[in-house]
């Protein structure tokens, strides 16, 4: 015979790994913050049932999202400002770190659609270090030769 659970306040109960399951009745049930993992469900009946979260959960998930909406939000606006610096002819430091940040943004996008995101942030590290390296060593070639058209314009004069 099956269980008849209709009508009741279910709230936060665990059926955890319960395989008796098959044709319960839960119509018109509160069965919010219920768990049913590993629960045989098969033919049972959730007919005009509450589920989702409880209040204080749905509170503390909306107000999460909202943090973490504000941090992406900064982050973008600094990557943002740190691509924008590409195009900034002044200082050819600048438009390294732009090219920089570009180089690590397209990687990391890169990488977490092929492979997710634990591999992106590997690939941001790992292509974070390579830019900073490309970056000195290129700051290093130009200051060499600009060393040496220095040297040869007193050389020559």
């Amino acid at each position: 015979m099956a269980l008849d659970f209709s009508g009741q306040n279910l709230r936060g109960h665990n059926f955890k790994g319960r395989k008796d399951l098959a044709g319960a009745n839960f119509s018109y049930a509160d069965i919010r913050g219920a768990n049913f993992t590993n629960a045989n469900l098969t033919g049972a009946n959730f007919s005009h049932a509450k589920a989702g979260l409880q209040r204080r959960w749905a509170t503390f998930v909306v107000l999460v999202s909202f943090l973490l909406s504000g941090v992406s939000g900064f982050l973008w606006a600094v990557n943002g400002y740190l691509v924008s610096r590409i195009f900034d002819t002044s200082s050819l430091e600048n438009q390294i770190a732009g090219w920089v940040a570009l180089i690590v943004l397209i990687a990391f996008f890169f990488i977490t659609i092929r492979q997710g995101i634990t591999a992106g942030l590997g690939a941001v590290a790992f292509a974070s270090a390579v830019s900073v390296v490309l970056a000195v060593a290129l700051a290093l070639a130009v200051g060499v030769a600009g060393a040496f058209a220095v040297a040869g314009a007193f050389a020559g004069a």
